[in-house]
Formats: C-alpha cells, structure tokens, sequence
C-alpha cells in the first residue's frame, strides 16, 4: 500500500462521522459529529414520492451519502450490512472491464501529481462505493452542478440536450452534456483526460465516452450507473452496477471542505533543481 493509499484508508476509519438526528428536545442540526447509536442504523425506507420540478423532471437536489443510511458511515461502525452498502453485488453483480489484449501494460502509466486522490469522471463517484463522505446535487432549469467532498471536486452538467462541442480540450472531468429520457437523466461525457485512471486502476484511451444515468426513485434514495466505452483499451463496454446512494437525514446537511495534501510535488521539483522557495 503506498504512503497516499494509507493515509486515505486512514481517513475513513478515523474522519469523525457526519452528525445524526437531532435528539429529542433538539432544535435544528446536531452541532457535533457522532457516531453515537450506529449500532442501531438500518436501511432507510424509500420515503415517499420524489420531488418534481416545475417542468415535472424528478428533483435530485440534496446531500447523498454513498449508502443506504443517510449518514457518513465509517469502517469501524457496526451497523446494519444493508445500510452500509449502495447495491447488493448477488442481486445487481458488477463485472470487471474486459480490456483488449495487451491494452493493460500499453495503457499502463505512474500515477500523476502525487498521491491524492484525483478527481475524474466517472471515478470521483464510482469510488464512492468504497469512501464515506457525502455529495450535493443542485438541480436548476437546465442545469445539474454536482458537488463532492472528497476529493473535493465539481461539475457543472447542462441538461437542456445541446450537443458537445465540436473539439472540446481533455479534462479530468471531459466535457459533459445531458439530456432526460422520462424520469431518467442521461449524461454524456467524452474529451476525459487519459493521464487519470478509471475506477479499478486501468488508464483509457483518448476516445472514451461515458454515459451515466441519473434517476430518483423515490424521497430518500437516488440511483446511478454508469457504461464505459473505449473502442482501443475494452473488448465490450463496461456497466457498472445501479449504485444507490441515500438523502442525508439531517435537514440542513453541508458538506465541508476536504484538502488532500500528500501531492510529491516538492520531491519531484528538487529533483529538478528548483529553488526551495518554490514549495
């Protein structure tokens, strides 16, 4: 395990956890973080219809928490199996990307910028599945802005069906449009930047396309999944399982900040003979 990998793994069994319902007699938000009572956390019920907008599109606005508890669950916590995961692998298995011949060591390459964890699409919320820290969806006509705590990145989506654009420059991100089909919101995402491993450890090509689906079936859960397609590095797309991540059950839920500060940056400009000044 590298030095950044432990101090991650590190992070999720010790990163204080987000706060529970407020106490009989509270008012508001809990003011402290606890995972007092996690023993007794289970699987949240769906909780009614979800929220439509005015234009009658499903609502995803709100804090999601990659699990079925609608709490930041750590390692450590002994609480319900069901609570703790986003999809149960005997019901919905999620199958490794099949990568053409030779594509593994072809595509193979050290990991950029140091040991933090790099934000990229579709990674940063794939590797959700095994993280804690919340996200926030903001839904506004034609729009989707998704925000995450760790690593704290964001994307700001268009919803309204406009195209790419004709040769839009590589992003960790790629460029992403998205359109609704019913209830169901489908985002397209090309021009991703190769230098950034997809979930799994495997690099791509520069001709990926990801498209990721969005839905929310009911008040307390969302649900995505995701196919991957590259014509050069996989032998067929890859789906990922329908992960479901749960609304956080306190109201007035924020997310906070979160700054990886592990990068090798000085090491590697010694290396290169740059002042000390510039680190």
């Amino acid at each position: 395990m590298t030095a950044g990998a432990s101090v991650a793994a590190l992070w999720i069994v010790l990163a204080p956890a987000f706060a529970q319902e407020p106490p009989p007699g509270s008012v508001g938000k809990v003011p402290e973080r606890t995972s007092a009572g996690s023993e007794s956390w289970h699987e949240l019920p769906p909780g009614g219809p979800a929220p439509r907008t005015a234009d009658g599109h499903p609502d995803f606005s709100g804090i999601y928490f990659p699990n079925s508890a609608g709490r930041q669950v750590q390692r450590s916590y002994p609480i319900d199996p069901a609570a703790r995961r986003q999809f149960d692998p005997k019901v919905t298995p999620e199958e490794k990307p099949v990568l053409k011949p030779g594509m593994q060591e072809k595509y193979k390459r050290p990991r950029p910028y140091g040991e933090c964890i790099i934000p990229g699409t579709p990674g940063t919320l794939l590797q959700e599945n095994s993280l804690t820290w919340p996200m926030q969806l903001i839904q506004t006509p034609g729009l989707l802005v998704i925000l995450i705590e760790y690593p704290m990145d964001f994307r700001v989506i268009h919803t309204d069906g406009r195209p790419h654009p004709k040769d839009p420059d590589p992003t960790f991100n790629g460029n992403s449009v998205a359109h609704w089909e019913g209830d169901t919101l489908v985002i397209d995402s090309i021009a991703l930047d190769n230098r950034v491993p997809n979930f799994g450890g495997w690099f791509h090509s520069e001709e990926e396309h990801v498209i990721e689906r969005i839905s929310r079936p009911s008040m307390n859960y969302v649900v995505y999944q995701v196919t991957i397609e590259d014509p050069l590095v996989l032998a067929k797309p890859w789906n990922s399982a329908p992960r479901r991540w749960s609304l956080s059950v306190v109201p007035d839920d924020d997310l906070d900040e979160f700054f990886c500060t592990t990068n090798e940056e000085p090491q590697e400009w010694q290396k290169e003979g740059r002042p000390q000044s510039a680190f």
